[in-house]
């Protein structure tokens, strides 16, 4: 890699552009050049430029180098799962720690990426992440008794595709039962009708009432996802998860059957460095 003559505005340090990537995907084409400055810099993406993995470029100072141990830095999916048609909720819990939140993406029914929104505090080891299943949300509004149908905007659920009613706190929709499996009937792509025998269509529910907000049916065949999470660097007293070196670093974080291991390397090594570069989810300050 070369330093480039640009600087990043937050840390007032210079930009690094990376030449090539080894096992790329998406590598720079030629040498450092200013279009390729901010290649790699910040990604917290998963198999962006390398398969099953996440590759990054960051900017560490003194302050980072020795800060984190106690915060989430970064989740890694495991098993992709399938099925999902919209993003799962994320739960992050246990390793004595609180405040931590995560967003997951979603592509092909399967989750791409969990990216962590807070980093929480006090984690004293990795906490436990917990996917929500595949599942339909379904709105009171979407509930159409007139015709007995439920709407939902590309549900992707074929014909007799088991569903599994939750009423998502005490009041079930009319004509259905919390924890009962029903089977969908697809008019379109955007509206289905429940079934009490798969592939029967004389057995089409009666919905009488809208039920209640929290409602969804869960996606019987489909499978959750699930993740590992990391915390910061933390080389203080804690202990050193990662060996690190103030300056410009490269990260590699595993996902599939590597999620959870973190590799830090040093390209660039600085005796001091301005700024923190931007990074504070996946490099804490505190």
């Amino acid at each position: 890699m070369s330093s480039w003559g640009n600087n990043d505005n937050a840390a007032n340090a210079p930009y690094w552009a990376v030449s090539s990537v080894s096992s790329q995907i998406n590598a720079p084409t030629s040498g450092p050049t200013a279009a390729n400055v901010a290649v790699l810099y910040g990604n917290t993406t998963a198999s962006v430029y390398r398969t099953d993995q996440t590759v990054g470029l960051f900017m560490i100072d003194a302050t980072e180098a020795n800060a984190g141990s106690d915060n989430v830095g970064g989740i890694a999916v495991a098993i992709a799962g399938a099925g999902y048609v919209e993003a799962p909720s994320v739960t992050i819990s246990g390793g004595g720690g609180k405040d931590a939140t995560a967003t997951a993406s979603i592509a092909g029914g399967v989750v791409t990426n969990i990216a962590v929104a807070n980093t929480g505090q006090a984690f004293t080891s990795d906490p436990t992440v917990t996917v929500q299943i595949p599942l339909l949300t379904i709105p009171t509004a979407a509930v159409i008794t007139a015709n007995d149908t439920i709407m939902y905007t590309g549900h992707s659920q074929a014909n007799g595709a088991a569903l599994t009613f939750n009423w998502g706190g005490s009041s079930n929709i009319g004509g259905l039962l919390n924890g009962t499996t029903y089977y969908a009937l697809s008019l379109d792509a955007n509206r289905l009708k429940l079934l009490s025998v798969a592939a029967n269509t004389l057995t089409v529910i009666d919905l009488t009432t809208t039920g209640q907000a929290g409602q969804y049916l869960a996606i019987d065949d489909g499978t959750r996802a699930t993740a590992v999470a990391s915390r910061g660097l933390g080389q203080g007293s804690n202990g050193a998860e990662h060996a690190t070196h103030i300056g410009w670093n490269l990260k590699v974080a595993g996902t599939g059957g590597r999620a959870g291991r973190v590799q830090f390397e040093t390209l660039v090594a600085q005796s001091t460095i301005v700024g923190d570069g931007s990074d504070d989810i996946t490099l804490p300050d505190n």
